[in-house]
């Protein structure tokens, strides 16, 4: 199962990696704007069609307002467009996980260290760092959502 989730979510990322930084990260009222002009609609015949305020369109094209994801849905729609969600990996996730594997086995390993060192028993550094890595490893081998706890 978690094959399928990672084959489709790392293409979504590609998808949303690919995206030229130009058309990235506009601010919904720009785009709306722009697409309704681009139709030569006029913001009351929007707000018609939406059924919602002409104000709301102008508050949501000049930045003032916010929209719900169900607004911009019904007005992008009235556009002739649907709204999708795309992803845009600020990480790669094989990145992110290998960090909080790393963080939650530090986590352990130093519980260990510190319950042996009260007995005297404290490993070398060395043998503290194989430790380390291994626990990583066998966190990460182990698919559990345990890292993040």
């Amino acid at each position: 199962m978690l094959g399928a989730e990672k084959k489709f979510i790392d293409k979504v990322l590609k998808a949303g990696k690919g995206l030229s930084k130009e058309i990235l990260f506009h601010e919904a009222g720009i785009l709306i704007r722009s697409l309704r002009k681009r139709l030569r609609m006029t913001q009351k015949q929007l707000a018609k069609r939406t059924e919602v305020p002409q104000s709301y369109i102008a508050k949501l094209e000049s930045g003032k307002t916010s929209p719900s994801l169900q607004t911009l849905e019904k007005i992008f729609r009235s556009l002739g467009c649907s709204l999708a969600l795309i992803l845009v990996p600020e990480t790669d996730p094989d990145t992110v996980l290998k960090k909080q594997a790393f963080l939650a086995a530090q986590k352990r390993v130093k519980r260990i260290a510190g319950t042996m060192a009260l007995e005297e028993q404290l490993p070398r550094k060395e043998a503290l760092e194989e430790m380390l890595l291994s626990e990583q490893k066998r966190l990460l081998d182990s698919e559990t959502s345990k890292i993040w706890d």
